[in-house]
Parts: structure tokens; sequence; C-alpha cells
């Protein structure tokens, strides 16, 4: 059974590792060749110390840095990329929900697809999120979105079930603790 790869307890490099995860996922990358990618990464950001300082420091989305990422990836790693959602920012959890269960349907392993994302976490709606946290998803079991997530964290996210999120921050209640802004998703699959 494939296992995904898994963040350190104390680095904020859960962004690079859902690329790597989806990486695994679509085509298989074994663990030196994931630890060279990452290895990669942060030498290149060594090299702007602002954006290594915010970077370490989680003081950006980690859009660009995932975007940079899975370009210089393409051609080595025979990916396609895309941002589904790219011309709809303001999508809504239902067609956030279609759009990616459509993409990976109940066999995203098997047909070589992920799905990357970012989601905040609340513990309280009029304070900042408990969480930022990138992952990876690999396949939609009925009302179920699985994660190929790096956290082996106890209070770790799994699974997102389809009424359990929003899109927007109007989206948010009591029972939606979880924001997944649709401009964050980032569809990967074999060229």
């Amino acid at each position: 059974m494939l296992k995904p790869f898994y963040q350190g307890k104390l680095d904020a490099f859960c962004a690079v590792y859902a690329v790597l995860n989806g990486l695994r996922l679509v085509n298989g990358i074994r663990t030196t060749r994931a630890r060279d990618i990452l290895n990669d990464v942060l030498l290149n950001l060594a090299l702007k110390p602002a954006e290594f300082s915010a970077f370490l420091n989680q003081k950006t989305d980690y859009v660009d840095i995932v975007d940079n990422l899975l370009e210089s990836l393409k051609g080595p790693m025979h990916l396609e990329v895309s941002k589904p959602f790219e011309h709809n920012p303001d999508a809504g959890a239902d067609e956030f929900w279609d759009v990616c269960a459509d993409w990976l349907g109940e066999d995203g392993i098997a047909r070589h697809r992920a799905v990357v994302f970012r989601f905040l976490r609340f513990v309280e709606l009029q304070k900042p999120p408990f969480n930022r946290h990138w992952t990876t998803a690999d396949y939609v079991k009925k009302n179920t979105l699985h994660l190929f997530d790096c956290s082996h964290e106890a209070e770790a996210i799994l699974n997102v079930d389809r009424k359990s999120f929003a899109t927007s921050q109007d989206g948010l209640n009591a029972r939606r603790l979880l924001l997944i802004p649709p401009v964050s998703v980032r569809f990967m699959s074999l060229a």
C-alpha cells in the first residue's frame, strides 16, 4: 500500500510535501527523489532571504511556491498541471466538490491523478485560523474526500466530508469550520 511522505513535526513545509505526495500518487516517486526535490526547493529559497523567511515563518500562502515547483517538475516528471478554478475563484463548495470528485473519482491513484490544495481550519469563527495547511487528495468515495496527507499529528484532518467545509469566509459557520480557497486547487496527472 502506497503511503504518503510525512512532514517533520517542527517544519512548515506542508506545501512542498503536498506536491511531493501528489507526485507519489501520479508517478510513484521514491523517498530519495522526494528528498532531492525538497532539498532543491530549500536551497533555491535560501538564495532569496525575504522569501525564505516568509516560507519558514508561514508568512505566505505558498501558492507561488507550489506553482513554481509544479512548473519546474512538469517536464522531468511528465506532469500535467491545471488550475480548475483559475477563472472562477468564487466557486462554491458544491462546485468545488463536483469538480474534484469528477477529476479523482473513486480511483484517483489508479488514474494517476491527485488534487493539491490549501485549507484553513478554524476553531472559532471570529479568530484567526487554528492552522493553515496544504494537502493532497487521492480519491472521493460517496461524500468523503480522502486526503493523502503529510501530517501524522493526532488532530490531523485525513478526510473532508462534503458538508464540512466552505470555499469563502461567508460560508463558514459552527458546523463548517474548514475553508478551502478554490484558487489554491491544482490538479496533477501524467502528461
